[in-house]
């Protein structure tokens, strides 16, 4: 859905690139079912005896946290990436602010220059 306000438009339907990303990390977490896997595990500790069933239920557990902090890792990393890129993109635009300043400088100098000419010379 789209709106218009005084010639300008903001997008509410998000891009598709948006939904693939919205998309995968939300498929993400669904891959790892540690519900299941920890009920079965619970109604195996009720019981009372350790057996195979046990055991593998908390090997595969222990491999779904292992492939949940793999993931965590990996959007810290991620969001820690941003984070250098917003940096540096700040540290950009004060070198631009700075570049700017300078050449207004230079402009009003230049300005002051041609007046002080253009004075000089009318009163030859």
């Amino acid at each position: 859905m789209d709106h218009q306000s005084r010639g300008g438009s903001w997008n509410l339907v998000p891009s598709a690139s948006q939904t693939d990303e919205q998309q995968r990390f939300h498929s993400l977490p669904s891959q790892f079912h540690l519900l299941p896997i920890i009920e079965n595990l619970a109604d195996a500790i009720e019981g009372g005896t350790r057996d195979q069933h046990s055991d593998a239920l908390v090997s595969e557990l222990s491999t779904q946290f292992d492939k949940c902090q793999q993931l965590l890792n990996s959007i810290a990393a991620s969001v820690n990436a941003k984070a250098m890129t917003v940096e540096g993109q700040k540290c950009k635009l004060e070198e631009y602010e700075r570049m700017l300043n300078q050449r207004r400088d230079l402009i009003a100098e230049y300005r002051c220059s041609v007046e002080e000419f253009t004075k000089s010379g009318c009163n030859r």
